[in-house]
């Protein structure tokens, strides 16, 4: 029985890609301490050998409070996500830590490297009835639901919230237009645009349904295991709709999706400019890179994917 220590990253989106390492590390009688951001945390409530939670916020300061607490731990393994000096408190017999490669590679191919494993370390969210129950309560019976995540932490990565709605207009009246259409948020700031996607929709007569206060991630989790298809911006969601295997469309901009898109087996990306032609604009390429982005081109990535799974 061993003793493990979670670091997890800053960020929701590498969080999803991390947990794998820890599907890899955590056997059956270990016991697991996870220390994340507080909105990631509900991504944990079920993970195997879980026996305490450690909430690290964002900033480097507020984490140097929780430099106390880490350090009574102890534990055998520390499992290092954060790549900073945080866990150099923690007494430990080893780290485990994607280092920098001489290669280019994904970040789940590091964290495979970090720990011997030979392989990638796909994403692992274990879910819980209550996440079950309640994107049941969202979607009931729904045998088809298209999932729109128009969310993300800046406006350089954000695509156009009309041109999310002109998308799952197009699919709800074509492919898929017995599906249930949910505009899902992760966080509060996302849902003034979640609400407009829905507007725009119902006023064209396509039913549509913003969800995101009181439904946590797990929950977003379960109901991305049902999804048709979900089509995002590079945020958490799109990252778990990938690691619970629905087919997910992603849209990039200034991110380098070779280093951290999201990880499936029905996974595709889009993007609407290079990464140097964004680097020579400036502040203002990942902006115009979201913008470059056409409806058609959404659209025909999205029924790619669809006949790719055999609807379509």
């Amino acid at each position: 029985m061993a003793s493990i220590l979670f670091l997890s990253p800053a960020d929701l989106g590498e969080v999803v890609l991390a947990t794998g390492v820890l599907a890899h590390v955590v056997g059956e009688r270990d016991a697991l301490c996870v220390a994340a951001p507080g909105e990631a945390m509900q991504l944990f409530r079920a993970a195997p050998g879980l026996v305490r939670t450690l909430t690290l916020e964002r900033g480097a300061m507020e984490s140097l409070r929780a430099w106390p607490a880490l350090a009574r731990l102890r534990p055998d393994i520390v499992i290092d996500g954060r790549g900073g000096t945080l866990a150099s408190c923690v007494p430990k017999r080893r780290t485990i830590s994607p280092k920098p490669g001489a290669r280019l590679r994904h970040i789940t191919q590091a964290w495979g490297e970090a720990v011997g494993a030979g392989r990638t370390l796909p994403p692992v969210l274990w879910l819980d009835t209550v996440a079950r129950a309640a994107a049941g309560a969202v979607v009931g019976e729904a045998r088809s639901i298209l999932v729109i995540a128009p969310g993300g932490v800046s406006n350089a990565k954000l695509w156009p919230a009309e041109r999310f709605a002109a998308v799952a207009r197009r699919l709800k009246t074509g492919v898929l237009a017995e599906a249930t259409v949910i505009v899902l948020s992760a966080a509060a700031r996302d849902q003034d645009v979640c609400d407009s996607i829905v507007r725009s929709l119902e006023s064209d007569g396509v039913a549509a349904q913003s969800v995101g206060d009181g439904f946590d991630l797990l929950a977003a989790a379960a109901l991305m295991e049902r999804a048709t298809l979900c089509i995002g911006n590079d945020n958490a969601l799109t990252h778990i709709a990938a690691a619970m295997g629905a087919p997910t469309l992603t849209l990039f901009g200034p991110t380098d999706e070779r280093l951290r898109a999201p990880w499936g087996a029905r996974v595709r990306t889009l993007r609407g400019m290079g990464l140097d032609e964004i680097a020579a604009l400036g502040r203002a390429g990942g902006r115009a890179a979201m913008d470059a982005m056409s409806i058609d081109a959404v659209e025909a990535a999205s029924l790619d994917l669809l006949r790719a799974g055999g609807l379509g």
